[in-house]
């Protein structure tokens, strides 16, 4: 039986997630030889300015440059800073879904026992079927020469009928297999662009930072938090969406499995379920394929709680006016 949630692969992927800071030694001496280069053509740049008479000596922006330099240079524990924050707002994330996933993982089970009960019965049952379909009205040939061959026919409807509700039923079970797998899919997903996307800003940050002591892009670094923290969001999202939808799933496997016992202890129900596939349509795939949708929105979700396009202004802003509240000072 396929499970709902794969937890391990969840802990499989918090681990690389927490790892990928790793990653970003290949490219870091090449980062800071690139952030000495910037370094060598700002101070040129803000000397020519001075000793043409078109700029005064401020210290905050010659300082500037040597705290970028500092953040490549302990890349390691910036990464681990702004990581704090996304993992505590994760791990709260993360109880909400863990309060919803064992009950929800309970009753796939016990839906997923019934079933099997369903299709058990249905291959021990085939005389049942015969009741399906009522008595011919008129007598045909055969039986005015004295020919009963109704029982055949009846066996053979039986048959037909039975033939038919296990094609519908296995088509069901088809159809709740790809469901899930498309669920987990979209679940897995998630999970792996965010370690893809949050190894790429890691290994090729420290670029950002570099670049961002030339005037020209001057808040790229400002843009690379952003977008750090919108795909350190991707997890949390994530928990939320499910456990959101995790009420909605156990919602309709409480339906279902009161509709599974139902059938399984009244001859009749059993054989109006198994018989017409109007019966078949679920409720808990529904839901299913509404979660899978759900997730693959998470990536713009995250973009609403952090403007990855505005934050660099947002902050430059800021460090901006604390530069100029400096100079006022001196």
């Amino acid at each position: 039986m396929r499970e709902l949630i794969d937890r391990n692969i969840f802990d499989l992927f918090n681990t690389l997630y927490l790892d990928i800071a790793e990653l970003s030694f290949s490219f870091l001496s090449d980062a800071q030889a690139l952030a000495a280069i910037a370094m060598l053509l700002y101070f040129a740049m803000e000397a020519y300015k001075m000793m043409a008479g078109d700029k005064t000596m401020e210290i905050m922006p010659l300082l500037r440059p040597f705290a970028l330099l500092l953040v490549i240079v302990l890349w390691s524990q910036f990464i681990d800073v702004v990581n704090f924050p996304i993992t505590v707002v994760n791990d709260t994330a993360k109880g909400m879904y863990e309060m919803q996933i064992d009950n929800v993982e309970h009753m796939h089970v016990e839906r997923q026992g019934l079933i099997d009960q369903v299709a058990k019965k249905m291959s021990e049952s085939s005389a049942e079927f015969d009741q399906v379909e009522g008595e011919t009205q008129d007598k045909d040939w055969y039986e005015k020469m004295g020919i009963d061959l109704e029982p055949l026919f009846h066996k053979m409807k039986g048959y037909y009928l039975m033939l038919m509700a296990k094609i519908n039923f296995a088509i069901m079970r088809m159809v709740e297999y790809i469901v899930i797998v498309i669920f987990q899919i979209c679940t897995y997903l998630v999970f792996l662009l965010q370690i893809i996307f949050a190894a790429i800003l890691v290994i090729l940050g420290p670029f950002s930072f570099a670049m961002s002591i030339l005037p020209g892009f001057r808040d790229s670094y400002l843009t690379w938090i952003g977008r750090y923290i919108s795909v350190g969001l991707y997890s949390t999202i994530a928990y939320i969406v499910m456990s959101i939808s995790f009420v909605i799933i156990r919602y309709a496997q409480e339906r279902e499995i009161e509709v599974l016992k139902a059938i399984l202890e009244n001859e009749e129900l059993f054989i109006a379920y198994v018989s017409y596939s109007s019966a078949n349509i679920s409720f808990y795939i529904v839901s299913l394929v509404i979660a899978a949708l759900a997730m693959l929105c998470i990536p713009v979700i995250s973009t609403w709680i952090i403007n990855t396009s505005g934050v660099g202004q947002a902050i430059g802003s800021v460090v901006r006016g604390g530069m100029t509240s400096g100079r006022m000072m001196q």
